[in-house]
C-alpha cells in the first residue's frame, strides 16, 4: 500500500507544474474577458415565441431568473433562451421548467449589466448521481475487486487530467506526453489490481507495447496520409486558444494512444491472466507450449475487442458521416474526408494494438516464466492422517 500511496504522491508532484501553468493561462484569459459566467435558477417561465433575426428564425423561450452565485446574487432579471439549435428549427433544445439550474453569461459595461443570455442547462447533478450510480454497481458486483477498479480509475482520470491534459495544454509534446501518462496508468493500474508479480509486469510491459506499436502505425499512416489533424474541433480550439500553439498532428497520435489503452489493458490483463493459471495448474509447460497457449486464447479475443473498438469509433462518427451522405457525397468522397480517413485510422490502429497486445504479452510470460518452476497449490488429499506433499 505504501508503494501505491508513493506512486500517488509522485503523480501530485508531476501535476503541480502543469497546474500553475493552467492557472496562469486562465487568468489572461480572465482578465481579457467582458462576460462573466455564472449560475441561476429558473424561477419563471413564460411563452414560446419566434425571433428573426438577419432572415432566420429562432424559437425563444421567455424565463425569470435569480443569480445564484456571484456579486450579483440575489438579484432577479428576465432573460431569453434560445431553444432552436439549427436555422431551420429541426432540432430543438428541451423548454426550461420552474426549478433548473442554469448557466448564463452577464455582459457587463462600467460594472453593470447590460445583457443576459441563457447559456445551457447545468447538468453537473444529473452527471454526478450517475457516477454513484456506476460506483454502487461495481461495489457490488466486483466487491473487493471493484474497489480496487475504482482506485486504478481514479488513478486514471487524475492522471489523463492533471499531467496529460494539462501538460498538453502548456505545450509539452503530445506524443511523448500520452506515452509517458500511458505507461504510468498502465503501472499504476496493474499494481493496485494484482500487486507486484510476474503476472502485473507482463501484462504491463504487453500493454505499453501495443499501445505504443499502435501509436507509431497510426502516427506513420496519419504521415503517409497527410492527416494535418484539422478537424471541426481542431479548427474552434485553434481560434480559441489565443497565444498557445498547438501540434495537430501530435494531437491526433495522443488521442489513438489513449483511445486504444483501456481495450489493451483489457486485453493484456486477460492473457497474462489465463497463462498465470495455466502454469499453477501445470507447472511443466514450457515457453513454447505457454506462447501457443497464449496466442490461442487472444485469438478468441480478438474477434469481440477489435470489434468493440470498430463500433465505438463508428458510433462516435455516426453523425458526421449521414451528414456527408445528406449532402449527396458518395461513399469515395465521405472516406477520402479528412474527418473520417483520421477515424477510420484510429479505429483500425486501436485495433492493431490489441492485436499486438497478445503476442507481446505472451511472449514476455513465456520468456519470464520459461523454466520449469515448481508451484504450491493446496493439498486435496491426505495420506495416512497426513496431508500430502505440495507439488
Amino acid at each position: 500500500m505504501h508503494k501505491i500511496l508513493t506512486l500517488f504522491l509522485a503523480i501530485m508532484i508531476l501535476c503541480i507544474p502543469t497546474m500553475v501553468c493552467a492557472e496562469e493561462n486562465q487568468t489572461i484569459q480572465e482578465n481579457a474577458e467582458e462576460t462573466i459566467y455564472t449560475k441561476a435558477k429558473v424561477i419563471e417561465t413564460g411563452e414560446v415565441f419566434d425571433r428573426e433575426i438577419g432572415g432566420i428564425v429562432d424559437k425563444i423561450q421567455k424565463v425569470t431568473i435569480e443569480i445564484l452565485e456571484g456579486e450579483f446574487a440575489g438579484r432577479k432579471f428576465e432573460a431569453n433562451y434560445i431553444l432552436s439549435y439549427d436555422i431551420d428549427n429541426k432540432i430543438m433544445a428541451y423548454e426550461l421548467d420552474i426549478g433548473n439550474t442554469v448557466s448564463v453569461a452577464l455582459t457587463l459595461a462600467e460594472g453593470e449589466i447590460k445583457e443576459i443570455v441563457v447559456q445551457d442547462v447545468i447538468r453537473q447533478d444529473y452527471i454526478l448521481w450517475m457516477l454513484i450510480v456506476f460506483l454502487v454497481s461495481v461495489l457490488i458486483i466486483g466487491r473487493k475487486q471493484g474497489l480496487k477498479a475504482i482506485l486504478g480509475l481514479v488513478v486514471t482520470i487524475l492522471a489523463v487530467y492533471f499531467i496529460m491534459i494539462q501538460s498538453i495544454y502548456c505545450g509539452y509534446s503530445p506524443i511523448v506526453v500520452s506515452i509517458i501518462t500511458s505507461i504510468g496508468i498502465i503501472l499504476v493500474t496493474f499494481m493496485i489490481i494484482s500487486g507486484i508479480n510476474k503476472k502485473a509486469i507482463t501484462a504491463a510491459i504487453g500493454t505499453a507495447g501495443g499501445v505504443i506499436l499502435s501509436g507509431g502505425v497510426a502516427f506513420a499512416f496519419g504521415v503517409l496520409a497527410k492527416l494535418s489533424g484539422g478537424q471541426e474541433e481542431a479548427i474552434m480550439l485553434s481560434m480559441n486558444a489565443g497565444h498557445i500553439t498547438f501540434n495537430f498532428r501530435e494531437l491526433l497520435f495522443a488521442g489513438i494512444v489513449v483511445a486504444s489503452l483501456g481495450a489493451c489493458m483489457d486485453v493484456g490483463m486477460s492473457i497474462a491472466s489465463s497463462l498465470d493459471e495455466l502454469k499453477q495448474k501445470n507447472p511443466h509447460l514450457t515457453w513454447k507450449e505457454l506462447f501457443k497457449s497464449g496466442m490461442n486464447i487472444g485469438g478468441d479475443v480478438i474477434g469481440t475487442m477489435t470489434n468493440t473498438l470498430i463500433l465505438a469509433y463508428v458510433g462516435g462518427a455516426l453523425n458526421l458521416i449521414l451528414l456527408f451522405m445528406a449532402c449527396d457525397m458518395s461513399i469515395y468522397e465521405i472516406i477520402n474526408k479528412e474527418t473520417i480517413a483520421a477515424d477510420i485510422i484510429s479505429a483500425l490502429a486501436g485495433s492493431m494494438g490489441v492485436i499486438y497486445t497478445i503476442p507481446t504479452t505472451a511472449s514476455i510470460y513465456a520468456l519470464f516464466n520459461r523454466k520449469r518452476t515448481t508451484y504450491k497449490t493446496k493439498p486435496e488429499t491426505k495420506v495416512e492422517g497426513k496431508r500430502s506433499l505440495k507439488i
